[in-house]
């Protein structure tokens, strides 16, 4: 799998006439050979080269065993260093031995990194690869399917636990440390965001969790990312702890129709604008246009945040295997706010989707 994965990036570079690609970020490493790491202070890159089959894994020395275990590209050479050498001197040895030019890098790799490159080879070339790696992980295929699907299982079970055991009195960040430590316990690798906003708070989209004590009859949204090797799951659901208002109704049921719309919608062909048009349309007929303040959905895989985006002016046609969230929502400012989240993977006609919760304002209704 991560040979045909090397080949296909090959063929891409063949395509933009680069000699190399200097992959840095943690995902796209992951993709591409199995192993994964993040450059901090110390370099970590995946050097794959058009041509001469060769592919380098440049790491300190700390993560030469890390490396060797996880790394599954059979024919990959490793390159560590020792925190008194300098990975660039590698890197350097590398471009002239093979007399690389044409070099594409993506956009996350930390100028430190690559101005000595720029400054020291006279006639390197350097171009960005997002777009071209992102096309490759944009649809996914079976094995990157079922991590997905697991990590919606776990994040599904953690979202009904958690609901299960709200109270008033308790405190946005503690409910965070109870939701994680359960995220953890019940198989996730990690869990990047755990977004608990209550009362004021849930009209603020991406608020942290403070202080603020859960009171009665508080809105509350829940809004949790857990991964599950190298896969992410991201679902937002609301709910009210104790009971809701004539008006949380009112705007929870607008928030629901408008999600509904957009995932009867969803199949091979339909372009990415027309998913959030469903979700924008159905708000701004009921009044609410001016409250839904950001797009309808986002790519998930690899990363929380990829292609595709669900935005208007997004043309891109929606593939077979192309996952993203669905996520309408309301924000009334000083007031609460309502958002629903679900993961999604499309299908020729119509989608799966991995969420498999009830929605519902009533904390009663969540069961496993």
């Amino acid at each position: 799998m991560f040979i045909q994965r090397v080949n296909n990036v090959r063929r891409l570079m063949e395509r933009l006439n680069l000699d190399a690609i200097m992959l840095t970020s943690e995902s796209n490493m992951l993709y591409t050979s199995g192993y994964s790491g993040i450059s901090l202070e110390r370099l970590i890159s995946l050097l794959i080269l058009r041509e001469y089959d060769r592919v380098f894994l440049v790491i300190p020395k700390l993560e030469e065993k890390r490396a060797e275990e996880n790394c599954k590209l059979e024919d990959v050479e490793l390159l560590s260093y020792s925190d008194v050498e300098d990975p660039l001197t590698i890197l350097k040895e590398i471009f002239s031995r093979y007399r690389l030019v044409n070099v594409g890098v993506e956009g996350v790799i930390q100028f430190k990194f690559i101005h000595p490159l720029l400054s020291k080879i006279s006639n390197l070339k350097v171009s960005l690869i997002d777009d071209l790696m992102y096309s490759l992980r944009i649809v996914k295929d079976s094995q990157e399917i079922d991590k997905m699907k697991k990590a919606a299982e776990i994040n599904n079970r953690l979202m009904v636990e958690a609901i299960q055991e709200l109270r008033p009195g308790i405190s946005e960040k503690s409910f965070m440390a109870f939701i994680k430590n359960r995220a953890f316990e019940l198989g996730a690798d990690e869990v990047p965001f755990t977004l608990v906003q209550s009362g004021v708070n849930s009209a603020l989209p991406h608020q942290e969790p403070t202080s603020k004590i859960i009171s009665k009859d508080d809105v509350v949204v829940l809004d949790v990312g857990v991964r599950y090797e190298g896969y992410y799951s991201d679902i937002t659901r609301t709910i009210v702890c104790g009971r809701p208002s004539s008006r949380h109704l009112e705007i929870f049921n607008i928030v629901l129709n408008s999600q509904q719309k957009s995932l009867n919608n969803i199949r091979q062909g339909v372009k990415a604008e027309e998913i959030d048009m469903c979700a924008r349309g159905v708000i701004e007929s009921a009044g609410y246009g001016e409250y839904f303040i950001h797009r309808t959905g986002h790519g998930i895989g690899l990363e929380v945040h990829e292609p595709p985006y669900i935005k208007i002016g997004n043309t891109q046609r929606l593939e077979e295997g192309m996952a993203f969230t669905v996520e309408p929502g309301i924000y009334l400012p000083g007031y609460f706010g309502v958002r629903i989240e679900d993961n999604v993977i499309v299908r020729r006609e119509g989608c799966i989707n991995l969420t498999n919760l009830a929605k519902s304002l009533y904390p009663e209704d969540y069961t496993l």
